[in-house]
């Protein structure tokens, strides 16, 4: 009778812990969901799925980003190590082994390991540390001291060992007989089994970007042992086991060993609450708040995720995300999985930077670019380097230099970087292993920076050859090598001449018009005290424009020069026209230059201007007889003439081509007519009308001149 009362009681508490509890995450439920959604943007997070349960049900449960549905398939990684410490701990029930057992006398092939234990194993202070791994055929010394905790992969995977050799059944079957099945697990299998499954592929990071994987097997079987990493499952799964440990084993599990794991352990650092934690038999345990929190928590190539038991709330947790970032991303989704805990226990939870992910990448890749282009520096000295060599010859010190940039700076990188991104990063990456498999771009990136110091040994010996046969430099390759330099330093100085100049052209912008006089009248106000200094910059403005405008008459003469020798050619052809040609030409040459003559007394005698606006009234009346003192050349091109149909009359361009016309047309003859007026026809420009007309008028009109060029003043009226 006492004795069920007592179940009476037991039941009683119990289900009043399950009502409070399941309202206890009724009510954080909303509050965990907008802060998952609000917070997958600023982690950077793919997708993922989350399961909230309790020792009876699974009371929250929700798939986000590119993964479909809460019971998609996703590889659970370092979760995988929770079916392992089951296996262990349901063959310590059945008494076939003990936790305390010797390691050695249950797995063949160990090297001096007579000393660890299974439960050294679970708790993870064996000894091994985090690069170390399992060879197929052997099980390595551990190289740690025992005792001290390291997360080391090998440590499950000696035990998955443990579970075949006592169960005699293989990893995969044991788990399905006494886990997958007693639990009721819909998508949970190996590895080794997901062939033709629906697995949601991963995301590696590369220069800060999430890059898509396909899910595939390990590449590694060694290192991602299955016992260790290789299982695949969903978060409702998860929720499943979750479940039977809240509800203190269930079917699978005596509540012994649930007690025995909720016992404290060996001291492993930090937590991802930012708290102190033990290493208890697979879990972390620390304490958040007023709760003891137990979890398992991980990442592997592609993915992330943890679980958590809250046995204080009757609360369990999994988060499984398709990502794996072990620059910022990792950190920065454990920080979003532990405020998410604390939200569902009733503690508040830190919002996440959105600058947390990307900082630490962009530093990393603005040393990939620096550290880069540092090794592109023998490669940009070649040019010098085979210059020295021909005029210096292979010496002791060169030789030395080369070999140490060549060969012995990437022997350096290759050993340093791992230690630099161990001590940077995690101790678990210290390996080119671990490195190409979790920062594939540094991998990369050192990769081609050892590729260009290496490829520069061919490439110098190649040029020490040629250097050698060709010898020191001759005298005239000496001064073509320094021709070339000038030159290219004279373009480089140029260039940068003509951007100054630019700028300073666009700066000062001349005013133009009536603009003139309001800049003039504001320069008047402004140049009152310095009145003196503007007349001596005009005087140097004046003498500078006298010797222009006396350059321009110089250039002018020689034009003069040349059409008076053309006209002279013509004139031996033609002598009837010579002397018509002469007086245009002799008297239209002394207008010129008495007007020239006129001009620059005129402006000699203007001496310094006392204003500023004076002296730009003089530059612009300058540039008018600049223009005037410049006899324009009209040159009319020859049309095709045509008839009006209503007056029946030959219609012209102009007078000048009326004349030149009627100059060239036959004395009746339509034959003659006819090809002068095809000739013409052809004329389309003026250097071709100067060329064709003067040969035209010989073939027809002997007698009949014409100039070669008029030159007709601006004032002259053709059509008069």
């Amino acid at each position: 009778m006492k004795k069920r009362f007592l179940s009476v009681v037991l039941a009683l508490i119990l289900s009043l812990s399950f009502v409070s509890s399941a309202f206890a995450v009724s009510y954080h439920e909303n509050d965990i969901e907008k802060y998952i959604i609000g917070q997958l943007s600023n982690a950077k997070i793919p997708g993922g799925e989350v399961s909230i349960v309790t020792s009876g049900k699974e009371v929250y449960s929700a798939s986000y980003g590119d993964v479909p549905q809460t019971d998609s398939d996703l590889k659970i990684g370092l979760l995988s190590r929770i079916f392992t410490s089951i296996s262990i701990l349901q063959l310590a029930d059945s008494k076939k082994i003990a936790l305390d057992t010797n390691i050695a006398d249950v797995v063949q092939g160990l090297e001096n390991t007579s000393d660890i234990t299974v439960e050294d194993l679970l708790k993870q202070t064996s000894g091994y540390t985090t690069t170390q791994k399992m060879d197929s055929d052997s099980i390595p010394a551990p190289l740690g001291k025992k005792g001290e905790y390291h997360d080391a992969r090998i440590n499950y995977a000696i035990l998955g060992k443990i579970v075949e050799e006592v169960s005699g059944m293989t990893y995969a079957d044991y788990i399905e007989k006494n886990i997958v099945k007693p639990l009721n697990l819909q998508s949970t299998y190996t590895i080794d089994e997901m062939s033709g499954k629906d697995v949601v592929g991963g995301h590696d990071n590369l220069f800060g970007l999430p890059i898509a994987r396909k899910a595939e097997s390990a590449e590694s079987k060694d290192w991602d042992a299955v016992p260790a990493t290789g299982i695949i499952s969903d978060a409702k799964d998860m929720g499943n086991v979750l479940t039977m440990f809240l509800a203190a084993g269930g079917k699978i599990l005596s509540y012994d060993q649930i007690e025995k794991m909720y016992s404290d352990g060996a001291d492993c650092g930090n937590t991802i609450f930012d708290t102190k934690g033990t290493s208890s038999l697979g879990w972390i345990k620390t304490k958040v708040g007023e709760q003891d929190v137990y979890y398992v928590s991980g990442a592997i190539d592609g993915y992330i995720s943890s679980a958590f038991l809250v046995p204080g709330q009757d609360l369990g947790i999994t988060m499984l995300f398709d990502t794996s970032d072990v620059i910022s991303g990792n950190d920065v989704i454990e920080e979003l999985m532990s405020n998410v805990v604390c939200l569902a226990i009733g503690e508040k939870a830190r919002t996440i930077d959105s600058k947390a992910v990307m900082m630490p990448h962009i530093e990393f890749d603005i040393v990939y670019v620096l550290v880069f282009l540092a090794s592109l520096i023998p490669m940009m000295l070649m040019s010098w380097w085979y210059r020295t060599t021909r005029k210096n010859g292979i010496g002791i010190v060169r030789t030395i230099v080369d070999v140490a940039v060549h060969i012995g700076l990437p022997i350096v990188v290759y050993n340093i970087v791992p230690v630099i991104i161990e001590s940077v990063l995690d101790d678990s990456l210290g390996s080119w292993f671990m490195i190409k498999k979790f920062l594939p771009e540094c991998y990369y990136v050192t990769l081609l920076i050892e590729a260009v110091l290496i490829i520069g040994i061919p490439v110098k010996i190649i040029a020490a050859v040629v250097a050698i046969k060709k010898g020191p430099f001759d005298e005239a390759e000496e001064d073509e090598a320094e021709q070339d330099e000038n030159v290219a330093d004279e373009i480089d100085n140029s260039a940068e001449d003509g951007i100054s100049y630019e700028n300073e052209t666009s700066d000062e912008e001349v005013p133009h018009g009536e603009d003139i006089d309001e800049t003039a009248d504001s320069w008047d106000d402004e140049s009152s005290g310095s009145e003196e200094g503007k007349k001596e910059e005009s005087k140097k403005d004046t003498e500078k424009d006298d010797s222009d405008v006396d350059m321009e008459n110089q250039v002018e003469e020689d034009k003069k020069d040349d059409v008076e020798e053309e006209v002279a050619a013509t004139i031996e052809e033609n002598p009837e026209s010579a002397e018509t040609d002469t007086v245009f030409l002799t008297g239209h040459k002394d207008k010129t230059k008495e007007e020239r003559k006129k001009k620059n007394k005129g402006k000699k005698k203007k001496g310094s201007v006392e204003t500023v606006k004076e002296t730009n009234d003089e530059k612009g009346q300058k540039e008018e007889e600049k223009k005037d003192d410049e006899p324009e050349e009209v040159v009319k091109e020859f049309k095709t003439r045509k008839k009006n149909k209503q007056q029946n009359k030959e219609e012209y361009g102009s007078s000048f081509e009326r004349e030149a016309i009627k100059a060239l047309e036959s004395d009746g003859s339509e034959d003659g007519q006819k090809e002068v007026d095809g000739e013409l026809s052809d004329i389309n420009s003026d250097s071709q009308m100067q060329t064709t007309v003067p040969k035209i008028k010989k073939k027809y009109h002997h007698q009949k001149g014409m100039p070669v060029k008029i030159v007709v003043e601006p004032d002259d009226d053709l059509d008069n």
